[in-house]
């Protein structure tokens, strides 16, 4: 598993073999019953399944609550597991998992739950069939769930919106599960273990339409940045307001140089280009514009099809015929390698999962292909 993964992976992946195991419980659940590691429990009310769940220490890792419940999809209903899920990962997740939901990775800063009208921003993302929202005020959030309807969950980084869930969930399981996080210490509002990175702020969706000034910097949009696992992610909009770049980069020096060598690695979505990269090098000085015969390797593996320009004197410019096919190729092996004429270096970059399920969530929001235009 590329490190990409481990942001959501360890935590979400035991939880998809939980929902998709859903066996029998074992036990009605009493009033007065505390949570116990391993042991499943049931609730009559709503069909609510229980079960702290343990790791490979032994250790309880999450706590979950799953239901049956139809959710919409374009073609009408589907029956899908869903939960809700308190982990040392992810903190508090709401999830869906049903065989209807993409399984390419997502990972979307401009989700949503929707508790009887009531809408928190949230991160979503997706692990094999399931996907995982993890609201930015949780708190709130596990609050409002006291006297909820309906939930409602949405990814248009994902292309999900699940309509009005009935939840019918009794106070006795939402209070197993706020017990079960406190008996096991695990926090609701950010992962809690110590090799999961950081979880991205959740952000409302962005306006269709913004405008905004150019900065020093470069296009509109460029100075908002969000964090993915060490990069930084902007929303670039053209003059009319409109966005037409998903734009995600990270920096890089090579201390003791004179001056310092800096280097970038910069992955885009375009309305006009689709998916395209970029590695800057302080070092180059060529012709803008220039062509140059390049050879790509993800993984190890050549990756043909690959035009390259140079797109300022110190830009590698790379543009791929099958977008869609490369960012699969980065995804699964995340190690990529260049090298091109008129140029000494080799440069090897590494790509987090999630950086490519934001790109990739980013483009779908806001109708940008991933294949170049024509394609």
């Amino acid at each position: 598993m590329p490190a990409s993964s481990g942001h959501f992976g360890k935590a979400a992946a035991a939880l998809v073999t939980l929902l998709a195991a859903a066996v029998p419980p074992v036990a009605l659940a009493g009033p007065a019953d505390k949570p116990v590691a391993g042991q499943q429990v049931r609730f009559p009310q709503g069909a609510w399944s229980a079960l702290p769940q343990t790791g490979p220490d032994g250790q309880v890792r999450q706590c979950v609550l799953v239901a049956l419940r139809p959710r919409a999809n374009g073609s009408g209903k589907v029956e899908t597991r869903f939960a809700l899920n308190i982990s040392r990962g992810s903190g508090l997740v709401f999830t869906m998992m049903d065989d209807r939901l993409p399984s390419e990775q997502v990972l979307d800063d401009q989700g949503e739950v929707i508790i009887d009208g009531r809408t928190f921003p949230a991160v979503g993302f997706t692990v094999g069939t399931a996907l995982a929202l993890h609201p930015g005020d949780a708190d709130g959030a596990l609050a409002a769930l006291g006297k909820a309807q309906s939930v409602t969950l949405r990814s248009d980084g994902a292309g999900v919106d699940s309509g009005a869930i009935t939840v019918n969930l009794p106070q006795d399981a939402l209070g197993w599960l706020k017990q079960c996080g406190k008996t096991f210490d695990i926090a609701i509002d950010r992962p809690t273990d110590p090799n999961a990175p950081d979880m991205p702020t959740p952000r409302p969706r962005s306006p269709k339409i913004a405008v905004m000034q150019p900065t020093p910097a470069g296009p509109p949009g460029i100075e908002d940045k969000q964090k993915i696992e060490g990069w930084d992610a902007s929303e670039l909009r053209n003059r009319d307001g409109t966005i037409i770049v998903c734009f995600i980069r990270r920096h890089y020096v090579i201390p003791g140089d004179a001056p310092p060598r800096r280097f970038g690695t910069f992955l885009m979505a375009s309305r006009l280009k689709g998916f395209s990269m970029m590695v800057k090098d302080s070092k180059l000085d060529l012709p803008e514009g220039a062509p140059l015969e390049a050879t790509l390797k993800v993984g190890g593996e050549p990756f043909p099809a690959v035009t390259a320009q140079m797109q300022g004197h110190d830009e590698i410019g790379l543009f791929p015929q099958h977008g869609n096919a490369l960012l699969a190729a980065i995804e699964k092996r995340s190690v990529f390698e260049l090298r091109a004429s008129k140029v000494e270096d080799k440069y090897e970059f590494s790509v987090h999962g999630g950086v490519i399920g934001w790109l990739r969530a980013c483009a779908r929001r806001n109708g940008i292909a991933i294949e170049p235009a024509g394609q």
